[in-house]
């Protein structure tokens, strides 16, 4: 396991614990298997910042702050595939003219209005979060989100022929990297009780959601595809904490 979460902390943060190298293609679909690890270190790192500055800031404020410390750690990699996928699917009426507009790196206007509404969506989620449940839900929301993109990508197919970014994480990913991805994102959870079993399980089954869209849209997944899934699955992770608080 710690093998898996060299290469899914490398891979998910620009963090410098570990000498930088190359992987192989198998090393990083079996990292898979520690993303949740990878996303409770980062939720223990905003579950510190709100101990810091929990009750010294503005809600919005420190929910502001705790996002952008987020962002950088993780180097905002599956925010541009926020903005990629939505342009990609505003201007794109076939699934090849959707994946070209994915490919190409200069954001439109849909992309750049529904990256600002998924980082407002995740400023407001954080910042307002209530305190007795706020420093389990920070702990969680990155796990969550990371182990529902795993159990999106298994069975899927990777939409482009000629493979890219997230090809390793279909051809690859085997059904032991899922177990431990599901466990290890999904039994932390017990920390919010049943609330955060339901929670999880609702991030699950958003991901299932978004695996049948797209297969159906674009004929399968994308790396983008994936960032777009980690930053919305966060989102519906924490409002359904907010709902259930």
């Amino acid at each position: 396991m710690f093998a898996r979460f060299e290469v899914a902390f490398q891979f998910l943060t620009r963090l410098p614990l570990f000498p930088a190298r190359r992987f192989s293609s198998e090393e990083l679909a079996r990292s898979m298997g520690a993303f949740p690890l990878v996303g409770l270190a980062l939720g223990a790192g905003l579950w510190v910042a709100h101990l810091l500055l929990g009750g010294r800031l503005p809600g919005l404020l420190e929910g502001i702050v705790l996002v952008a410390l987020l962002a950088w750690a993780t180097g905002a990699f599956h925010l541009d595939g926020v903005a990629d996928t939505l342009d990609g699917l505003a201007g794109g009426w076939t699934p090849e003219r959707a994946l070209e507009i994915m490919k190409d790196s200069r954001i439109g206007a849909v992309g750049a209005v529904g990256l600002v509404l998924v980082l407002l969506a995740k400023v407001a989620a954080v910042g307002l979060l209530p305190g007795e449940v706020a420093g389990r839900a920070l702990l969680l929301t990155p796990a969550v989100a990371r182990g529902s993109v795993v159990w999106l990508a298994y069975g899927s197919t990777y939409a482009r022929p000629t493979g890219g970014l997230g090809t390793p994480y279909t051809e690859h990913l085997d059904a032991e990297t899922v177990r431990l991805a599901l466990v290890g994102s999904g039994l932390p959870c017990l920390l919010l009780g049943w609330k955060g079993l339901i929670a999880f399980a609702l991030t699950l089954a958003y991901g299932r959601v978004l695996k049948g869209w797209f297969h159906r849209r674009l004929g399968g997944i994308t790396g983008d595809v994936l960032g777009f899934a980690e930053e919305t699955g966060e989102v519906v992770f924490l409002l359904t904490v907010h709902l259930l608080a």
